[in-house]
């Protein structure tokens, strides 16, 4: 029987893209297949398991190697928190912490099963080629946001410009860890990448509240705010990635819309400030950041 990793994905694309990089990384090095846990989803009501809006092979964890799943009485929760990250023939992984392990590729067994975000590009540089064959989506860009490209494009100097909001606005229990990121920010980032690239660049601006956005940046010169088709979400991040510069916010998804621009001439500038400060003061996220990344204050 052929080796396996076993990812549990939770969060939204951005989230799951880093769950899977890893697991991909260690099942190359392990020679081993990748199964995917998407059980959560089934109890989450504001996420949805969207790798298979990309070219990611989808194979799915089958549902009855979890017996629990989508049971929430007492004594199912008990069982799940024993047994979980158990297997027969291998090991459990929950990520310690959230900064790089150096342990992690050491891991053995016929069966791992990985628990965590694992948000630095240390687990998965070894496969790079792999990811951006397969982090592309499944299907054509809708109307919306073919247009977009093609206005992308048409720029000398672009620049992609994310400002996320929703739930780190409106959810305390993600304003808790993630804070909105302040204007300050934008502010000093824009006036950096203006010297770096010139006064001539394009800033193409994405956010989950484009109407905010137009108000906040009204007085930036050569600013247009990106509306594509919501129920196409996965859309804003290939459009960043089709930019030549960016400006990222404390976000999953801006992250990768940087990275997957291949480019080694971009430029891109993400706040130091990932965390609150709270939370910050007990985490250690420089493994967050690729080398060459300009990381703000």
């Amino acid at each position: 029987m052929a080796s396996t990793v076993v990812v549990r994905l939770v969060g939204g694309l951005g989230n799951q893209m880093f769950q899977y990089a890893a697991a991909c990384a260690l099942a190359q090095e392990r020679q081993a297949r990748v199964l995917m846990d998407v059980s959560a989803f089934e109890s989450d009501p504001l996420r949805n398991y969207e790798l298979d809006r990309l070219c990611v092979p989808q194979d799915i964890l089958p549902a009855r190697l979890q017996p629990w799943r989508n049971r929430r009485s007492l004594p199912a929760r008990v069982i799940r928190r024993l047994t979980r990250w158990r297997t027969p023939h291998g090991g459990g992984y929950r990520e310690p912490h959230f900064h790089f392990d150096k342990d992690f590729f050491a891991l053995s067994g016929e069966e791992i099963r990985l628990e965590g975000y694992f948000q630095s590009p240390l687990y998965f540089d070894r496969c790079e080629a792999v990811l951006r064959e397969r982090f592309r989506p499944v299907e054509p860009f809708g109307r919306a946001a073919q247009e977009w490209s093609q206005r992308i494009a048409a720029s000398a100097c672009s620049v992609s410009l994310h400002v996320r909001r929703g739930d780190y606005v409106s959810n305390p229990h993600a304003a808790a860890v993630h804070n909105a990121v302040g204007e300050g920010y934008y502010r000093r980032a824009i006036a950096l990448m203006q010297r770096l690239v010139g006064e001539g660049a394009d800033f193409f601006l994405f956010s989950d509240e484009p109407d905010f956005v137009e108000q906040a940046f009204a007085d930036l010169p050569r600013a247009h705010v990106v509306r594509t088709d919501p129920q196409r979400s996965w859309e804003d991040m290939f459009l960043m990635a089709r930019c030549n510069h960016h400006i990222i916010a404390n976000s999953s998804y801006s992250w990768w819309g940087a990275w997957l621009n291949a480019s080694r001439e971009k430029v891109v500038i993400a706040p130091g400030q990932w965390f609150t400060r709270e939370r910050l003061a007990t985490t250690n996220v420089m493994d967050l950041y690729p080398e060459g990344w300009i990381i703000l204050k």
